[in-house]
């Protein structure tokens, strides 16, 4: 057992998530957000509380608004992005999959609202995964009216080269995945694909673009410890529940608001503190060991999979309360 406390270093970068609640159900997120997650949202005292303590956090350079899709709850959205004004604290962007932004006069009519409770720079989320769900046309409203209000240089495309690419495709509604290899020539089960949009092989991705990955044996992350990932701050989120993710690891909260810096160990936090010593490899031995967990003959295609199937399977157990929201591990 693990005596020495690990702590979580000063944040430094990171994103708000009002909800899990989404218009898409993307292949590639992380989160795995989307329109069947509980309609939860969060509350104005907690965002409130969120930002108090932010304010202590020395080295915090920027947060950025997010979801889900954070403009499902209009009225909410404005509140926060006023409330993040009159704290001070330094709102970078609000992110977005541009599904609202089907009428050219709503969309300038809310992009104008935005801006006036506060909003200085719009994300638009461009790529291939998100146009199975949202028309292009929709994102080229977003963009162009996003450009008109906020000045180009505070519109930011992630990713850039993808607007060009789904701007290709034929007509400007939805594209299934399998269209948009088909137009530009990409094989859907290949690693090329993943490649344009940099996806990271964890949460939807490694069961919804499994056949792009090539699996391995589980021997191959014996070793691999995850410490660099998890105490990692520079890309940090604090989910609606006040519940604090660090790296790029959903579904595992190390800590809560208001203390987003407690002592980690390995009786309080098990999970955590093992992926952070032995990695996946060793949480699913003891995993083996102490709750019958076993790993898939076929392999995975990454630690990061092999890490959620473990945690989905210790989840079930309703034993690890460091694994939160629960209905992030109901896919």
């Amino acid at each position: 057992m693990n005596t020495t406390p690990l702590s979580i270093p000063p944040l430094i970068s990171g994103g708000i998530m009002l909800s899990y609640r989404c218009t898409s159900t993307c292949r590639h997120c992380l989160y795995r957000c989307s329109p069947d997650r509980p309609d939860e949202w969060m509350t104005l005292d907690m965002a409130e509380t969120i930002f108090t303590v932010l304010k202590k956090e020395s080295y915090l350079q920027s947060i950025h608004i997010a979801g889900g899709e954070p403009t499902l709850k209009w009225p909410l959205l404005l509140d926060v992005i006023r409330l993040s004004r009159k704290m001070h604290i330094p709102v970078e962007y609000m992110e977005t999959n541009a599904s609202w932004c089907k009428s050219r006069t709503t969309t300038q009519k809310k992009m104008h609202e935005l801006k006036e409770a506060g909003l200085t720079s719009l994300l638009v989320s461009v790529s291939m995964f998100h146009n199975e769900f949202v028309a292009f046309s929709h994102t080229r409203n977003c963009v162009e009216i996003a450009r008109e209000v906020f000045g180009n240089e505070n519109v930011i495309l992630y990713l850039p080269h993808m607007y060009h690419l789904i701007a290709e495709m034929p007509g400007d509604g939805k594209h299934s995945l399998e269209d948009f290899c088909d137009h530009h020539g990409i094989r859907p089960g290949s690693l090329s694909l993943l490649k344009l949009y940099d996806v990271v092989p964890s949460g939807r991705a490694v069961s919804a673009l499994r056949h792009c990955y090539q699996k391995r044996s589980v021997a191959t992350f014996s070793g691999q410890s995850c410490r660099n990932d998890l105490l990692s701050t520079t890309h940090f989120h604090i989910d609606h529940e006040g519940n604090l993710f660090t790296g790029c690891c959903a579904g595992i909260a190390q800590a809560t608001v208001p203390d987003l810096h407690p002592s980690v160990l390995s009786d309080t936090h098990p999970v955590f503190s093992m992926l952070c010593t032995e990695g996946p490899f060793g949480l699913m031995e003891t995993s083996g060991k102490e709750h019958g967990f076993k790993p898939r003959h076929e392999g995975y295609v990454s630690k990061c999979a092999l890490c959620l199937h473990v945690r989905e399977h210790l989840s079930e157990t309703g034993k690890f309360h460091e694994l939160r929201p629960s209905y992030f591990y109901s896919e």
